[in-house]
């Protein structure tokens, strides 16, 4: 079986650099060539999974500005308070970027039911909401994969462990569109004085008229571009684990520091360490005879 061909078409200014191109969108088109799909199946997961990593580029590009802004603001503070003048750092935009990030994130877990269900033949609903539980349960990706491919495969250990984040990620999405409701209110807030010293860019979530724990934007947005990443390619991943197109073939990941800078692909698929014996074995049977 033939796999069919997926071109990849640049349509934005990243290129294979880019970790999001290159784990999400290269790497994933690899290893969708090792799970057991039909032509059909495997072309349409590489769309979906196109148009999934165009997603998180989006994400990518606000919290990029915002860095950019957040750089541009500290330095002009710098100068007026070289020149003895007062002012107080402000990242302009911040409220429509991280709002942004937020519906581009929430959208992007959504998409990402499409693959799966194309990868592992499951019939999850095209929801955000099925990699959580509102009560802290198990999610309906979790029990769907610990009682249709094993409670201890890897799949379900990263649909466990995921949750919390997934979860609170959408709450706060839900207290930004819906402020008020059950998921309470997204307070940002800009820099701002705090008695004698300066806070940075921070933001809560206000549930029921209590007030929430502040933290860092900037840093927490960084923290859910990585997880979002990871998330996504794993969902792939495992895949090869639970399907694979032969039963000797094994899923790596490749050290850090040995990834190719200009394409850091995370994981690659290759022989497992038994028929890796095996043709050792043959190859020097043949050179003996």
């Amino acid at each position: 079986m033939t796999p069919p061909v997926f071109v990849f078409q640049s349509v934005s200014k990243y290129g294979t650099a880019n970790p999001i191109v290159a784990r999400l969108a290269l790497q994933s088109f690899e290893m969708l060539k090792s799970i057991d799909l039909t032509d059909k199946e495997r072309e349409t997961a590489s769309k979906q999974l196109y148009d999934l990593h165009n997603r998180l580029l989006r994400c990518y590009d606000c919290i990029r500005n915002l860095h950019e802004r957040n750089e541009e603001t500290i330095e002009k503070t710098g100068q007026i308070f070289a020149a003895r003048n007062r002012s107080i750092p402000f990242i302009i935009g911040l409220q429509d970027e991280v709002e942004t990030f937020l519906t581009s994130a929430k959208q992007y877990l959504r998409d990402l039911v499409a693959p799966m269900n194309v990868i592992y033949r499951s019939n999850l609903k095209h929801d955000a909401a099925v990699f959580w539980d509102k009560a802290g349960k198990s999610s309906a990706a979790e029990k769907w994969a610990a009682a249709n491919i094993g409670a201890d495969v890897g799949l379900v250990k990263i649909l466990r462990d995921d949750a919390d984040w997934i979860g609170e990620l959408i709450k706060r999405r839900n207290a930004m569109e819906h402020p008020g409701d059950r998921s309470g209110t997204l307070v940002i807030e800009n820099y701002r004085f705090t008695g004698p010293t300066v806070a940075p860019p921070q933001w809560r979530r206000d549930v029921e008229g209590r007030e929430g724990d502040r933290s860092p934007i900037l840093q927490d947005l960084d923290t859910y571009l990585v997880n979002l990443l990871e998330f996504g390619e794993e969902i792939v991943a495992h895949g090869v684990k639970a399907r694979p197109l032969h039963e000797h073939l094994e899923l790596y990941q490749i050290p850090e520091e040995r990834r190719d800078p200009k394409n850091p692909a995370r994981f690659q698929v290759g022989l497992d360490a038994f028929l890796m014996e095996r043709l050792r074995q043959a190859d020097e049977a043949s050179r003996e005879t």
